[in-house]
Formats: C-alpha cells, sequence, structure tokens
C-alpha cells in the first residue's frame, strides 16, 4: 500500500468522487496544490554546529481521529524530512539519549457533506458539469528537550477537480498522489523552519 492509497483514505470526499470516475469511465481527477503555505527546503533552516538525536512521533488524523493506517504510510516520509534536515544528528521511532522529542500531528480536515453532494451531481451529468473539492490540513508539532517546549502550526490544502471543471487559476495540475505527497512534505518543512527560527534545536 502507498501513501496515496492510504492518505486516499483520509479524502473521504474525494474518494468519492474517484469512485464515480470510475463508474463513468470518462472523468478525469486533477489534483492542485494550494500556494499559500511558503515552500521551504533545506537551504531555509540552520543546522546547528552539533546536532543532537531526536525521537519523532507522528500520528495522522481525519476530522480529528486518529488514521493508524494513513500514518504509517506517511510517517516515513514525514521523518526522511527531519533526517535531510541537517537539524538532527539521527531521526529514531524509539527514546534517544537526551530524551529530545519531536511530535508531529498532520489532521485532515475535510467537508465530506458537501463533496459528496458535489460528487453526485458530477456523476449524473457524467463529467459535463464537474466538481471541485477542497481538503484541507491542519499540522502542529511541538519539540521537548531538557524541560523546553516549542510549538510550531501550519496549514495546507489540496484542491481536486473531476469532469469539466477549471482548477484554480495558475496552478500546475499533478496527480493526487503527488499533491498529497507534495503537502505532507511542505508542512514537515514549514513546522521544522519554524522550530529552528525559534532555535529549538541550539
Amino acid at each position: 500500500m502507498t501513501i496515496y492509497s492510504a492518505a486516499r483514505r483520509a479524502l473521504r470526499g474525494v474518494a468519492l468522487l474517484a469512485s464515480l470516475a470510475l463508474l463513468t469511465g470518462c472523468l478525469s481527477m486533477k489534483a492542485y496544490v494550494d500556494p499559500a503555505l511558503p515552500i521551504v527546503t533545506k537551504a531555509d533552516v540552520s543546522a546547528p554546529a552539533a546536532p543532537k538525536p531526536v525521537q519523532l512521533a507522528f500520528e495522522f488524523r481525519t476530522n480529528g481521529a486518529a488514521n493508524a493506517a494513513a500514518s504509517s504510510q506517511i510517517r516515513p516520509r514525514v521523518a526522511t524530512v527531519a533526517a535531510e534536515s541537517g537539524l538532527f544528528s539521527t531521526v529514531s521511532g524509539e527514546p534517544v539519549e537526551g530524551g529530545a522529542v519531536l511530535t508531529i500531528v498532520i489532521d485532515n480536515v475535510s467537508d465530506t457533506g458537501n463533496a459528496a453532494a458535489k460528487g453526485f451531481g458530477t456523476g449524473l451529468t457524467f463529467g459535463a458539469v464537474g466538481s471541485m473539492v477542497t481538503d484541507g490540513y491542519v499540522a502542529t508539532a511541538t519539540y521537548e528537550q531538557g524541560g523546553r517546549r516549542l510549538e510550531a502550526s501550519a496549514k495546507h490544502a489540496v484542491h481536486t477537480t473531476i469532469g469539466n471543471k477549471a482548477g484554480p487559476e495558475g496552478l500546475t495540475p499533478v496527480t493526487l498522489q503527488q499533491g498529497v505527497e507534495q503537502v505532507m512534505d511542505q508542512l514537515a518543512w514549514n513546522l521544522l523552519k519554524q522550530l529552528d527560527d525559534k532555535q529549538a534545536f541550539e
């Protein structure tokens, strides 16, 4: 099972639209990553002179409820971002020397009722009208070490169209898998940058 299949379970409204697309056999599905969240890369964070190990605790939620399947699939992406950032000497799922713990929670907040209504209408018209549904993500992070606790938060979104519906102006369409992966990575990078700006890892 890929990150796409796990995250797709979380995107309940989008999954309904995808099912309709398969049933009609003629509907196209495109995803657009919202541009509001700044793009952060390794060049935007300052690795400490002597990085310390960290324990990563990660949870993915769907409308506030824990989603174990998505958590297990998405955690490796978040861990990879943390490792590639250079902010830590090692990233582990177990307690580490020094007791540092980085906790990241990503919650997929979706309007499933509205998405269902839009998707049903699209299916009836075989894509002649088209629909767009937006899945929002709210992410939080806490870094605890030596009695010190710092927090960060970020929001992101994926806009998904099906049928003859134009996407958000100026955005390049990608697959749903690519869209979800980009959102997960950028949420993790933004959270780490915020913590780095607060000198959490010095």
